[in-house]
């Protein structure tokens, strides 16, 4: 009997150990990929990776870690600088070229990105800002300061598209055809193309605090893509 309750204590206790050793390598590769992160993408503050499932080693031995969490409290990609990023990716490879199975994110991107693209599609000099539901677009218009209300959906698997609610001046709701053609036209079909990585594709838009909230599905995507994207 002795014996039996030694053996079962060794048991334990290498269990234990291996349980120990499983969450310092998990907390190990974490940090790595953090750094890895940090390293790939610009002005990244506040990421965290989180690795879940249990064990580690198994799924490391494998080739395929089961699903994997992160988040930033900012970052910058392709130039868009991009706030409380939230990731979610299952069947992440573990070797070269880190393909992601399936995935979703999201992010608030900033008005100052917005403003940026919606200048260079349009040709205007617009301001862009939140308002609510809402993003308040200012342009001048023959001297005069004009505010457009538009709201953003998708236009396409890349494509974020605006729709013109209301056309504010000093005088009061004009119709966005009250305006001189070329804003009209360019306002009311402004398009905004996303330069997105091979398997992503847009899947929500909606005006957040600071921004526009951005979401995301993809499959089969390589992991370097997503960052230098």
């Amino acid at each position: 009997m002795k014996r039996l309750v030694g053996v079962l204590v060794v048991l334990v206790v290498l269990v234990g150990v291996a349980v120990v050793a499983d969450r310092i390598a998990v907390r190990s590769a974490e940090r790595g990929a953090v750094t890895a992160f940090e390293q790939e993408a610009d002005d990244v503050t506040g990421a965290q990776i989180d690795i879940t499932g249990f064990p580690f080693l198994t799924q490391v031995a494998r080739g395929e870690l089961s699903h994997v969490t992160g988040s930033a409290d900012s970052a910058t990609f392709a130039g868009y600088a991009v706030s409380d990023l939230q990731v979610d990716a299952r069947g992440v490879g573990t070797s070269e070229p880190y393909t992601v199975a399936s995935g979703t994110a999201s992010g608030v991107l900033a008005e100052s990105s917005l403003q940026e693209a919606v200048q260079e599609q349009s040709d205007l000099d617009v301001t862009v800002t939140a308002d609510g539901d809402v993003l308040a677009l200012g342009v001048d218009v023959l001297g005069l300061p004009v505010t457009v209300d538009v709201t953003p959906r998708v236009s396409g698997p890349e494509t974020l598209a605006v729709d013109v609610e209301a056309v504010r001046t000093g005088l009061g709701v004009v119709s966005v055809d009250d305006l001189p053609p070329g804003v009209a036209g360019a306002l009311t079909d402004l398009q905004i193309a996303l330069d997105l990585p091979e398997g992503v594709a847009l899947d929500s838009v909606a005006v957040a605090e600071g921004g526009v909230r951005v979401a995301v599905t993809g499959t089969d995507i390589v992991a370097t893509d997503l960052v230098a994207s």
